[in-house]
């Protein structure tokens, strides 16, 4: 289980977890009065409404639901007989445009011969070659932020970033969740590389071969079908495996841990297959797309301090990374002021990974790396340090650059915007902002003095006060947060108490 309070994850190979639909469930675990409980739930989905799978660690499914699981297995994977739709494909293929359609509502390619079966479902009808071979031109994206919510690359992303492995001279590409990147390097360079697609959407059944694309899990490395793994590895092993690249763009509300688990486990099975030695020169290139505020969560979230491997080793590129179908990770007039928030992550060495001058990208002979425009380096911190798309400026007071809407505030001894409320920043990820350590917050700090802890009760009472008063003037029922605030006061009492103990304990030793 990870350091910090909240939902946790195993940091363990799920292949012998109890099943659901979408492979082997992940093993979480949550505080419930200062003790974890585990549970197995659904990799894929984060939502009950959409995989209901729930077991507590330690408990056995009953033979009747074992039953149920495994026809639930089989209804999901049967409608996708990979062979036979690449069959109909290429059969579709020979047909004239006229005669080529695909059924939204089935998921299917249909002859026009079939459209009477299909009367009342959502068609698009003569399709054309190009529709054919760039299913995400086709295909609706899928947009539910619970499960598998689609975000494809634009047309310039996909160039910039095909142009970047061939100026690398990548070979083999892994696309997993990139499926604009497939498309791609089937349409115009199939003589310098190959390419394979690992993908949630079964969809692709339809378009791609056997060979070209598998139905495939990213939080659990799970394969619908058997036989894709032979493929999977099969490719692993093209080339002995030399210069073999990763490209993944995962689901950004998806939790980074099974993913960097995932990750790792790929990296060692491209080293076992092949069997050599990691060196400087032989390892899986990896380029993995995320927002750059993920950075911190991805260094300190999504391996135990003891793993290596994985994402906590990746470097941030200044790439913004452009989608066709998300109005913020955009740099065009719609998008962001700054530009697309999304950036690459890498093991690469940033100063091979080069980026389009063309854009205002340039190489800083200083930081050895290609930098975006507005990035500027800084002699005190010695190092480019803008993040988000703004040129930092470096505050003397902190020793670091910060963002240049912000402003040195002596009340919280830190940068901060120029209108905000003095106080600790929410902690999102369990660091301590008293000893700066993972594992609690500041409130359960066992370093705390008395003094703090009474400060900071104080004034939530004082907060519980002001609401209080409000929620009697209008006349409303008190909400579901205000009823928790109200019982964290009480506990904050207790635990002043004990604090009280303690502290007295240590003054008579």
């Amino acid at each position: 289980m990870n350091d910090a309070r909240g939902l946790e994850f195993s940091w363990k190979n799920p292949i012998n977890h109890p099943q659901c639909p979408h492979g082997p469930t992940l093993l979480f675990g949550r505080y419930v009065k200062d003790e974890v409980e585990k549970f197995y739930a659904c990799s894929a989905c984060r939502d009950r409404k959409l995989c209901r799978f729930y077991l507590k660690y330690g408990q056995e499914l009953s033979k009747s639901q074992k039953r149920m699981w495994e026809l639930e297995n089989k209804k999901y994977t049967r409608h996708y007989v990979h062979r036979e739709l690449y069959i109909r494909f290429n059969k579709l293929k020979l047909e004239p445009a006229k005669n080529r359609h695909y059924c939204h509502s089935c998921e299917k390619l249909i002859f026009n011969s079939e459209k009477d079966k299909h009367m009342d479902h959502e068609i698009t009808e003569n399709l054309t070659d190009y529709q054919l071979h760039h299913p995400t031109k086709l295909l609706k994206p899928l947009e539910n932020p619970k499960k598998e919510a689609q975000y494809l690359f634009s047309k310039k992303s996909t160039e910039d970033i095909i142009n970047m492995l061939l100026k690398l001279e990548a070979k083999q590409i892994l696309c997993i969740g990139t499926p604009r990147i497939h498309e791609y390097i089937i349409e115009h360079h199939t003589d310098r590389m190959s390419s394979l697609l690992l993908d949630f959407d079964e969809r692709f059944h339809n378009f791609f071969g056997p060979l070209e694309y598998c139905w495939y899990n990213i939080f659990n490395h799970h394969f619908f079908n058997k036989n894709a793994v032979n493929v999977f590895k099969d490719f692993l092993t093209q080339n002995e495996g030399k210069d073999t690249y990763l490209i993944c763009d995962p689901p950004f509300g998806g939790r980074l841990e099974p993913i960097s688990y995932t990750i790792k486990t790929i990296s060692d099975l491209h080293r076992k297959l092949n069997g050599r030695i990691y060196n400087d020169n032989f390892f899986l290139k990896i380029i993995f797309i995320s927002p750059y505020f993920m950075e911190h969560i991805m260094k300190e979230k999504s391996n135990p301090p003891q793993e290596t491997g994985g994402l906590r080793n990746l470097k941030m590129s200044d790439y913004k990374v452009d989608y066709d179908n998300h109005p913020l990770f955009i740099s065009e007039k719609r998008g962001r002021k700054q530009g697309s928030s999304v950036r690459i992550f890498t093991n690469i060495p940033l100063n091979l990974l080069e980026l389009p001058s063309s854009d205002g990208y340039k190489f800083c002979q200083d930081c050895e790396k290609w930098i975006s425009s507005e990035n500027k380096h800084c002699k005190k911190c010695k190092e480019c340090t803008s993040k988000d798309g703004q040129t930092y400026k470096h505050c003397d007071i902190c020793k670091r650059c910060v963002k240049p809407t912000w402003k040195h505030c002596r009340i919280c001894k830190r940068c901060m915007l120029e209108k905000h409320t003095c106080g600790p920043i929410p902690n999102i990820v369990g660091r301590c902002f008293n000893c700066d350590k993972l594992g609690h917050t500041k409130k359960e700090c066992p370093n705390f003095t008395e003094v703090g802890i009474e400060t900071y009760v104080k004034k939530r009472k004082a907060d519980c006060k002001l609401e209080t008063s409000s929620i009697k003037k209008s006349k409303i029922r008190p909400s579901k947060n205000f009823i928790v605030k109200r019982k964290a006061v009480i506990v904050d009492k207790k635990k002043i108490l004990k604090l009280k103990k303690k502290i007295l304990k240590n003054k008579k030793s």
